[in-house]
């Protein structure tokens, strides 16, 4: 068996662990932290959301400049060891800023290293034709993560509440680090393969990584295809991260119970998870531009569905899964897009500069959602908004220029 499938589901379960705790579980638990620290209000809560991707603007291209120079193999388990670390201080916070320095500080380093670089750089380095497929089947975990962590959070919060829900995160945190240190290869030169499983030619050993310059800021403010891929890819986000924060609430203030707001959260998640697989198979078939663009205007549609939905869970529940399809699809084509333009050996860097052009975006999709809610008792303002937005991030894909750039161009 090629080994690159077996580092797909090492970058599965860095997904898995990264997104499952670090995104996925800040929706489900909105509700008992605003209960715990706010006195019900939850707009404050997104704004651990907001922290997150504050500190992930700074972080991203510091991180993705690690790991461009630094062996995966060390800075994976390294992520997953400081996400162990903050979750285990979150036991003990007694105020909301205390939270907030942790999602500020740990968290965001975390999901980056292992998850939103990390794990793409892996299958960046394993793949080239069988990349858009590879990067949906390992970013599967990601919507997986999402299906259970609402059920699981539910049963360790009637156990024994948020310190024993942090307690549990913390755990599974810490026991990762170990397991990817002993399973990651950086590489198929590593093994003496070449990329999507071809073996190299007789006798010919383990080849070097291209020595590449660098990265600078001042070469990725003049990538005009990284500033599109990012505002694209923003666009997306911010009503992939404004409905998901608040699809909980969304359906329990529609009158439906505990469990069937858990079940909306685990359909979205599952449509999230075959739409890694939908559009990574896309990608292959028609290019990897084109599998963004169907995964933001189907994104549109399915937003604009949303606010009449409400009324009977069966229609809310197809649209939630639709809905969540759309959103597995941003990301997985994303990443083979950005490999597609600048290469695997370029993608880290690529990944961590396009971060902070996405973030802002992220950054105000939780809060709109939560604060137009709090002032008007509705979602519908900010499902509009985020359609619109998806609408927009077709077009700027439309401007992006795809053409197959050799890595020699960018040796020193």
């Amino acid at each position: 068996m090629f080994h690159g499938w077996r580092m797909v589901g090492v970058a599965f379960g860095a997904h898995f662990v990264a997104s499952g705790l670090g995104f996925y579980a800040l929706s489900r638990l909105q509700l008992p932290l605003a209960e715990a620290f706010t006195d019900g209000a939850r707009g404050p809560i997104t704004m651990l959301m907001v922290a997150m991707s504050l500190s992930g603007f700074v972080v991203s291209p510091l991180v993705g400049s690690l790991l461009t120079r630094h062996p995966l193999k060390r800075m994976m388990p390294a992520g997953a060891a400081i996400m162990g670390c903050g979750f285990a201080a979150a036991t003990q916070a007694t105020e909301l800023w205390h939270l907030m320095l942790i999602y500020l500080a740990t968290v965001p380093i975390a999901v980056t290293t292992l998850s939103a670089i990390g794990g793409n750089a892996l299958i960046a380095n394993w793949f080239d034709r069988l990349r858009p497929l590879a990067m949906g089947i390992s970013q599967f975990g990601i919507s997986i993560a999402g299906a259970v962590i609402a059920y699981v959070i539910s049963f360790t919060l009637e156990l024994g509440g948020l310190p024993a829900t942090y307690a549990l995160f913390s755990a599974v945190a810490l026991l990762s680090a170990p397991i990817l240190l002993l399973t990651i290869i950086d590489r198929p030169s590593d093994r003496g393969l070449l990329p999507d499983g071809d073996a190299a030619a007789p006798g010919a050993g383990p080849s070097a990584p291209p020595q590449l310059a660098a990265w600078t800021f001042d070469a990725a403010a003049r990538e005009r295809n990284l500033w599109l891929a990012g505002i694209t890819a923003g666009l997306c986000f911010a009503g992939a991260t404004g409905m998901l924060m608040n699809a909980y609430g969304l359906a329990t203030d529609a009158g439906y119970s505990d469990l069937q707001a858990n079940s909306l959260l685990a359909l979205m998640s599952l449509g999230a998870a075959l739409g890694k697989l939908v559009f990574g198979w896309l990608g292959v078939r028609f290019g990897e531009k084109a599998s963004l663009g169907i995964a933001a205007a189907s994104e549109a549609a399915f937003l604009l569905l949303l606010s009449t939905a409400t009324g009977s869970f069966g229609l809310l529940g197809a649209v939630g899964l639709g809905l969540g399809l759309s959103l597995g699809g941003v990301m997985p084509a994303l990443s083979a897009l950005l490999a597609r333009l600048y290469g695997a050996a370029r993608f880290s860097g690529a990944m961590g500069y396009v971060g902070p052009v996405m973030i802002p975006f992220q950054l105000l999709g939780a809060p709109v959602a939560g604060f137009i809610f709090d002032n008007t008792g509705s979602y519908d303002l900010a499902i509009y908004g985020f359609a619109v937005a998806c609408g927009l991030a077709v077009f700027t894909l439309m401007q992006i220029r795809v053409e197959n750039r050799a890595p020699e161009q960018y040796q020193e």
